[in-house]
């Protein structure tokens, strides 16, 4: 319920640096206006005015009239223009895209140039191109050939890529890490040094240092001094005392409210064991009263940080409520007092879910659990495997499509190949669809009509599709534990057998040894919470074990973001003032987006001999 009431974000793109100009043949930079330059070649024979039309429309595009740009190098095209001529009115074109937002049109402008040396503008507008279509990696490395061809002193240009290594998840970066390119290896450390450290200044300042004699000449070394004076921030950065937590702890909700209760509790427990502080923490059940009376007294409290609400409506009427003046009634006659009307508050937010709408303000952040984040994990990371033709199989429900959507487009994103999707029902037809899906059943007809036509005794193997070199699932595991054993004994004897991987829905901790013995050799995503070797804190997870042994997977997930949502309380405007920081949890690594939302990546988990194993797939 909670994952499926989330609602998917788009990133906040920071937006690159200017594209640089170039000098081709007589073409020269000038100083002239768009209008002037289009006057000017009015009056010039063709080879001059061409010239001029091609400053004109460089100009425009410095003067953001794109509409004028593009114009014009749609008329230069019909002229007879030199080779080099036709390249630079062709980036003309491709800048022009790019900076409407036509990104995939602008790609493929690109693809038209013809040379064998690329300017700097073709350099530049390539990396960028490839980043915002999501090709973050390839876009890194792109950007590096830039740099090594055209090397920049330009700082700007160095924040701006140091963005770009902010936005990298973890199976990103181990992607990136297997690739070359110059001063990679210096980023990656740099990166590494930030996303380890960031937290506590002194450890950050010293690892700097040494990675600034391991890299003395690194193009990086700009922001070391940036870094350390944000560390000193850090350490002026205000004590959090009073916390605040709006959880649903009655009603419907009340068994996810409670498990988060639990995380949060032990988390807070686990901080004043270690720091020898105490700090005050207050519940509130969003189910029992209406949140504008809970703002109201939150306003009265002066909360310095307030973790929640959880469910999707209550943080709507969280935000709808926050900075309004509220009305509160008025107290009774006999007092002739009215109660405080609450103003602006100026407390920080973390909260349990996305909202429905609207941005959030600097002192308020979200914590995701959108399951589109885990099928893009996978396709990543599978399509980094070499397999090349995916076959989905998905719940025909709305969550399962978004999942398998996720995963398909990221899929066709990576390997520029659509994988095919099969939405099965529950019950009954379920294996029909996977087995018509596999196209078995076509092979079934072909051994039926032999048979019939033959009146020996035929023996025959029915034959899959043999197009198809990985299945990914999203099921639950009941229907993951019918589809697995269904699929392999599907799979002609003289055929491969197809690699199988799957969503953490299909993990249950709960799963006897029968059912773990039919999932043998399938490869799941999963938060370290629920894989032993992976967790974060392990006398947590034996504490919780012991307190309740036989909690669902749902509510052991639910109790791990309670846990990560405590200890993000000191983090959140870190993370804030440094991108590239990073959060090991129990529900993933977590970082955050120039929207302040934080997102998570997983672990992944296999199924061996009756047991689940952790496993390094990225």
């Amino acid at each position: 319920m909670l994952f499926g009431c989330s609602t998917p974000t788009s990133d906040k793109k920071i937006a690159p640096p200017a594209a640089p100009t170039e000098q081709i043949e007589v073409i020269a930079p000038t100083q002239l206006s768009g209008d002037r330059l289009v006057a000017k070649a009015k009056n010039e024979e063709n080879q001059q005015a061409i010239v001029f039309l091609l400053q004109a429309a460089t100009q425009y595009i410095k003067e953001q009239q794109l509409a004028k740009a593009l114009h014009i190098s749609a008329q230069l095209r019909k002229l007879p223009l030199t080779l080099g001529q036709n390249n630079y009115n062709q980036l003309n074109i491709v800048q022009v895209l790019f900076e409407s937002g036509e990104v995939e049109l602008a790609a493929k402008q690109l693809l038209a140039i013809e040379t064998s040396t690329p300017s700097k503008r073709h350099l530049f507008l390539l990396a960028n191109i490839k980043v915002q279509q999501g090709l973050l990696v390839k876009g890194i490395i792109s950007y590096l050939n830039y740099y090594q061809q055209f090397p920049f002193t330009d700082t700007e240009q160095v924040y701006y890529l140091n963005s770009l290594f902010a936005q990298l998840t973890p199976w990103q970066f181990k992607a990136l890490e297997k690739s070359t390119a110059t001063h990679l290896s210096g980023w990656l450390a740099f990166a590494k040094i930030v996303a380890t450290y960031g937290h506590e200044p002194k450890d950050l300042t010293s690892n700097l240092s040494r990675w600034q004699r391991s890299f003395p000449a690194h193009p990086a070394t700009v922001l070391v001094s940036g870094l350390n004076s944000k560390g000193i921030e850090f350490n002026d950065s205000r004590a959090i005392e009073n916390i605040s937590v709006l959880l649903p702890l009655s009603g419907r909700e009340e068994p996810l409210g409670k498990a988060i209760q639990a995380g949060i509790l032990a988390a807070y427990q686990l901080q004043n064991a270690n720091t020898g502080k105490s700090r005050n923490i207050r519940f509130y059940d969003t189910n029992a009263k209406p949140m504008a009376d809970i703002v109201a007294q939150l306003h009265l409290q002066q909360p310095d940080f307030v973790i929640g609400p959880l469910l999707k409506q209550h943080v709507d009427d969280y935000l709808l409520a926050d900075g309004s003046a509220l009305t509160v009634a008025t107290a009774p006659a006999e007092n002739n007092k009215v109660a405080l009307m609450p103003k602006e508050h100026n407390w920080t937010t973390l909260l349990l879910n996305l909202p429905e709408h609207g941005n959030l303000t600097e002192q308020q952040f979200a914590l995701s659990m959108l399951p589109e984040d885990e099928a893009k994990q996978a396709a990543f990371s599978l399509s980094q495997k070499g397999f090349n033709s995916a076959i989905i199989l998905s719940q025909n429900t709305a969550i399962g499509k978004r999942m398998a959507t996720s995963f398909a487009e990221q899929w066709q994103l990576q390997t520029e190949i659509k994988p095919s999707i099969i939405y099965y029902p529950s019950g009954k037809q379920m294996q029909t669809v996977v087995k018509k899906g596999l196209d078995v059943h076509l092979s079934d007809e072909r051994i039926y009509l032999m048979r019939n036509r033959i009146k020996e005794n035929l023996k025959a193997e029915a034959r899959n599709r043999r197009d198809i070199d990985m299945i990914y699932m999203f099921a639950t595991p009941d229907q993951a534990r019918l589809l697995k054993p269904y699929i392999d004994v599907n799979i002609s004897p003289f055929a491969n057998a197809i690699p199988m991987y799957a969503s953490s829905r299909s993990h249950n901790i709960d799963s006897n040894s029968n059912t773990r013995r039919d999932l043998n050799g399938l490869t799941f995503t999963e938060i370290p919470w629920l894989l032993n070797a992976q967790q974060v804190n392990q006398n947590l997870a034996v504490e919780a074990k012991q307190l309740w042994p036989g909690r669902s997977s749902q509510l052991e997930r639910i109790y791990a973001m309670g846990i990560d949502s405590m200890q993000l309380v000191d983090k959140v405007d870190d993370m804030q003032l440094i991108p590239m920081l990073r959060h090991k949890g129990e529900t993933g690594t977590l970082q955050m987006n120039a929207n302040r939302i934080i997102s998570r990546s997983f672990s992944w988990g296999k199924y061996r001999s009756s047991r689940v194993q952790s496993v390094n797939l990225d």
